[in-house]
């Protein structure tokens, strides 16, 4: 679901969904300089944190947050923000917020220290009165990482070594002959329009394919997961039960984390992880479409493509 979507599932559902998946909330595609992050977080808070998101629905909640902007993404109109913890609602880590007022965008660079409030609404969040409080160095460790190098249309997609929610080695290469969606995603993401976004556009359009007869023999989805140290098989699977993924169709993966990182930085994937407890990863999102040969067809960038759109390009590198 987009910024702008209402939620389809019952309070209580998204709940559970939140709570059993590890937090949800989070914002869009930036890269080193403005990256994306979320970080697990203690299920009791998150609980909180569903049934204030769920509970009201549609009514707005708002938080006082505190931080330092570590990146700024103009065009997307984000900041990444390390922020302290917000009483009520989640412990501190770093994420990115949607800032709707531009010029707060203009004038906001890495290292301000900032206060603002966080508003919380059909499961998205936004900072509204941002004021600069300050200004610090940004730490050292908020921008290592490894960079991009992600491949173009048209080239080979990398082979893998990957295992799936059964435990079972598997390898990218053995999908050739299907045009397939990869998606990388980890299931303690906190917020809901991030990784818990591309969960639920991956459940539409394999409601889709599988209502559209041929289509649902050629294609398939995988969602990989960067994190094996938690996203085990078996946290897999239950996780994919709940995201209601029909083996046919969708499968999830992870992996040794070097092997996963490698393939993941080929599709233009990027992650920073901080080994602190909880754990925080901080990282963009990149869907890209395979054809059957194994090239890249197309890669669809950040979390405001819908499964419409996902859709069309399956079907034009299958051919249909």
């Amino acid at each position: 679901m987009v910024a702008h979507e209402t939620l389809t599932e019952s309070p209580f559902a998204l709940a559970r969904n939140i709570a059993d998946n590890m937090p949800q909330l989070s914002h869009a595609d930036l890269y080193l300089a403005a990256w994306p992050s979320y970080s697990e977080s203690m299920r009791g808070a998150l609980v909180g944190i569903a049934l204030l998101l769920c509970g009201a629905c549609s009514r707005e909640r708002r938080f006082p947050i505190e931080g330092q902007v570590l990146a700024v993404d103009r065009a997307r109109q984000e900041i990444t923000l390390k922020h302290g913890d917000i009483k009520g609602f989640m412990p501190g880590m770093t994420m990115p917020f949607k800032v709707t007022d531009e010029s707060v965008i203009t004038r906001t660079k890495p290292g301000d220290l900032i206060r603002a409030t966080l508003v919380v609404a059909d499961s998205s969040g936004r900072l509204e009165n941002v004021t600069a409080t300050g200004s610090a160095p940004v730490p050292a460790d908020a921008s290592t990482g490894s960079r991009v190098e992600m491949l173009d249309a048209g080239a080979m997609a990398p082979d893998a070594s990957l295992l799936d929610q059964d435990g079972r080695p598997r390898r990218f290469s053995e999908w050739r002959g299907n045009t397939v969606a990869v998606t990388f995603v980890y299931t303690r993401c906190p917020l809901p329009d991030f990784c818990p976004l591309m969960d639920r556009n991956f459940a539409e359009v394999q409601r889709a394919l599988q209502s559209s007869g041929a289509l649902a023999d050629t294609v398939h989805l995988l969602s990989v997961s960067f994190d094996p140290d938690h996203d085990t098989p078996t946290v897999l699977r239950a996780h994919a039960q709940r995201a209601g993924s029909d083996r046919r169709v969708w499968t999830w993966l992870t992996g040794e984390r070097d092997a996963i990182e490698t393939f993941a930085r080929a599709f233009g994937v990027s992650t920073v992880r901080d080994d602190k407890s909880p754990p925080e990863i901080v990282h963009n999102l990149r869907t890209a479409v395979v054809d059957r040969s194994g090239r890249i067809a197309s890669i669809l960038t950040g979390n405001d493509w819908t499964p419409e759109t996902l859709l069309a390009r399956l079907r034009e590198a299958d051919g249909r």
